[in-house]
């Protein structure tokens, strides 16, 4: 909510992936403006809602893929890499470039690169396009 992001601390931030520190400050700099929380106030009066629909956490379905990792390598057979990574971030799911140890799926298409031999390596469970769907929930039929 903005309430917790304008009392959040620079540390609270840079905790935040993809936020450093330069963000963070500038982030806390500009909740600290007293012009800036007039604004907020005028939009809190105006009946703006300042904090996240609580339907999404109350529905735990709609994010079955929350605190997994994904991996993608090789061609897949109906989404490209840009479409599975958004089915999956969608769900709740985390997409990274490189297979490690905090893996917790890679998602295999034809053709695969060096990816799939680290995740062998590292026993990180290998499935399919197909087996994500069914992982995520969504059983639709491939021409969704």
């Amino acid at each position: 909510s903005t309430v917790a992001l304008a009392r959040a601390s620079i540390e609270e931030l840079e905790a935040i992936e993809g936020v450093g520190p330069h963000i963070a400050q500038s982030v806390v700099d500009w909740f600290r403006r007293p012009r800036h929380q007039e604004v907020i106030e005028k939009l809190r009066r105006a009946g703006v809602r300042m904090q996240a629909e609580r339907a999404e956490a109350a529905a735990p379905s709609a994010q079955p893929l929350a605190g997994l990792t994904f991996v993608i390598t090789g061609t897949l057979p109906t989404m490209t890499r840009d479409q599975a990574k958004a089915f999956i971030e969608s769900r709740g799911g985390k997409v990274t470039s490189s297979v490690s140890k905090k893996t917790d799926y890679l998602l295999l298409g034809e053709n695969p690169g060096s990816k799939l031999a680290k995740a062998q390596s590292l026993g990180t469970k290998i499935i399919s396009e197909e087996e994500l769907r069914k992982l995520a929930g969504n059983l639709q039929s491939e021409s969704e």
